[in-house]
């Protein structure tokens, strides 16, 4: 039934006419991946420090070693730093145990590394600190501690068969520890001749210098030890104001490009993130005072997408579980006394390890959202996953977009503060999965402080 409107209704329906046609349209910020632009190539992924130095203490046993193998299993582990000290398997006067209690657990972590293809960088962390003593200990670059070195790397390599040692890490953090630059290069100088002697050049990369907040260190390596050193790393505990800002992605981007002018070959080398953490207030060795917080996996998130974007390699976060060191809480999931309890920033670093596979592309992407970070990768002619961070506190959409791009089925997992699906086990799961057109773009919702992760690898 028509129905005559009133004159006061009328003008009223006019003047909110009028106020609705003089509103702007919503401008949806664009994100556009351009894939002809590679930031790394062959990127060897996500991972984590995994160290069973404590696994004795803590009486972990074959249950407890189950789970955490179904853990990194899930992951699908791409790298991980795996510590190393000598007094392990050294009894002195040249006399060697490689079946120690601890050699054991050693073995436990390397046979998973080896069934998962996993990247080791087996790190030997020194010889001179109490701690660390073998029987007989001198110092860093005492012959005889290469000779040692070059002795279990030849049965871990050649008697047991890792293939997985991928690299070795020669003095853990020495700026900290060692803290004497020709020392420590004496004494890295003692092992390249040792790998050489035995043929573990042929299957390891010594990688270096491992500084953390040693700049200089790196300056003086890249300039000294091009022809020893095949891969670079360093450590960064970045504090909040450098991650907030963008900032940490310049800091890898300007040690990277130092690498590549004073060293005619490092165009070839890997570039290692080889601890990754957030320095704050209450910060030390064994405390991350975010370690239980919601919010430590969207800052790890925005490191790692920093931190791939600058052109690394890969990235390695402090660290895999908090049964590693006595009294130490950075892990993804609590000690044995603790229940192993994932902790919330499990849910993003184990899908970064997970759906960003050995062998991707990292493409660029523009333009720089304010407080937002995009992630694209590419995993051969047909695979992708992006992960975008929003730093801000309000929601925000983006229209992600390949000019010329493909339709994808894309799987999509969300960790907000509303929503971290997962399953019975604490694994992440996918909220939905939809057909996209990326020529034409896809809208995204992105929530307030959160990590969208999305995939064409399935669940």
């Amino acid at each position: 039934m028509h129905q005559r409107l009133t004159p006061a209704l009328g003008i009223l329906l006019a003047l909110i006419s009028v106020s609705f046609a003089q509103q702007p349209a919503v401008v949806v910020p664009h994100v556009t991946v351009r894939s002809d632009t590679v930031v790394a190539s062959d990127f060897f992924g996500f991972g984590v420090e995994w160290d069973s130095n404590a696994y004795l203490q803590l009486r972990l046993d074959d249950a407890d070693f189950a789970l955490i193998r179904s853990r990194v299993e899930w992951m699908r582990l791409p790298l991980a730093r795996v510590m190393m000290i000598s007094k392990w398997c050294y009894l002195g006067d040249g006399k060697f145990d490689f079946e120690s209690p601890q050699m054991g657990w050693l073995y436990r972590q390397l046979d998973l590394c080896q069934a998962l293809n996993t990247r080791v960088f087996l790190t030997d962390w020194g010889c001179e600190r109490d701690w660390l003593k073998y029987p007989g200990s001198t110092k860093t670059d005492d012959p005889k501690y290469a000779a040692i070195i070059g002795a279990y790397m030849e049965h871990l390599v050649k008697v047991k068969g890792y293939t997985c040692i991928r690299h070795f890490i020669f003095g853990n953090e020495p700026n900290c520890e060692i803290k004497d630059f020709d020392l420590w290069k004496r004494g890295l100088l003692n092992v390249h001749a040792e790998f050489k002697k035995r043929g573990l050049d042929r299957q390891v990369t010594l990688t270096g210098t491992d500084h953390s907040g040693g700049d200089p260190w790196h300056t003086r390596a890249v300039s000294e030890l091009g022809e020893v050193l095949g891969a670079y790393d360093v450590h960064r505990y970045t504090r909040v104001e450098e991650l907030d800002s963008g900032k940490l992605q310049s800091y890898f981007a300007k040690a990277w490009q130092e690498a590549r002018d004073k060293d005619p070959r490092a165009a070839t080398k890997p570039m290692i993130v080889g601890e990754a953490g957030l320095f704050v207030k209450g910060f030390s060795a064994g405390n991350n005072p975010l370690n239980m917080e919601y919010c430590y996996g969207v800052q790890m998130a925005d490191y790692a997408v920093q931190a791939a974007n600058a052109g690394s390699s890969g990235v390695s976060a402090w660290m895999l579980d908090d049964n590693s060191h006595v009294n130490f809480v950075w892990g993804l999931w609590k000690n044995k006394a603790g229940g192993m309890t994932l902790k919330p920033w499990f849910y993003t670093w184990s899908l970064l390890a997970r759906l960003v596979r050995p062998g991707a592309r990292i493409v660029a992407t523009s333009p720089v959202i304010p407080g937002v970070r995009v992630l694209a990768v590419r995993m051969g002619e047909s695979d992708w996953t992006f992960c975008l961070v929003n730093r801000n506190a309000d929601p925000l959409p983006v229209r992600l977009q390949i000019p010329q791009g493909p339709r994808l089925t894309l799987h999509r997992y969300l960790y907000s503060p509303a929503s971290a699906k997962a399953d019975a086990n604490g694994f992440p799961l996918t909220l939905d999965r939809a057909e996209a057109d990326l020529a034409t773009g896809l809208d995204l919702p992105l929530p307030g402080n959160s990590v969208v992760f999305l995939t064409t690898l399935p669940n």
